[in-house]
């Protein structure tokens, strides 16, 4: 490959991930996600850096994404191995609660469960049920991940 080849593949990269990125923030917004989860954890006047931490997460997770990719193409990676299983352990679990939190306000918001609730005529304990929720797909995780 030659050089302009490499760019204009990195280009339409960088314009692709630019509009999936832009599709998922968008979708995020419209439903009101960030500014929910703000509300029910009254952190409202944080509402900024909710936002400035999500576009972060995302780059900064592309970029891990792209470090390991590129380091499994080495044999012997020597003393680097611990610090980026270290490093992946720290963000599958931020992203793991990013996701968790990115269900539940979806869930909330369209009111997934009070319908479910309603119709099983479930009356108390819904904040056990959803920690039994949140446990089982904590668990499913670490299965996956262990295997």
């Amino acid at each position: 490959m030659n050089i302009l080849e490499i760019g204009g593949l990195a280009v339409i990269g960088l314009a692709c991930g630019a509009l999936v990125a832009a599709g998922m923030f968008t979708f995020i917004t419209m439903l009101g996600i960030v500014t929910r989860l703000a509300q029910i954890t009254k952190t409202a006047r944080y509402i900024l850096h909710y936002e400035s931490w999500i576009c972060a997460g995302a780059v900064l997770g592309n970029l891990l994404w792209m470090a390991v990719t590129m380091m499994e193409d080495f044999e012997n990676w020597g003393i680097i191995q611990p610090v980026w299983m270290v490093c992946l352990f720290v963000f599958g679990g931020l992203a793991g609660a990013f996701t968790g939190c990115l269900i539940g306000a979806i869930a909330e918001i369209l009111n997934a469960f009070p319908i479910m609730f309603r119709r099983i005529r479930f009356r108390e304990g819904t904040a056990w049920v959803i920690a039994a929720l949140a446990a089982g797909k904590f668990a499913g995780v670490l299965i996956q991940f262990l295997k």
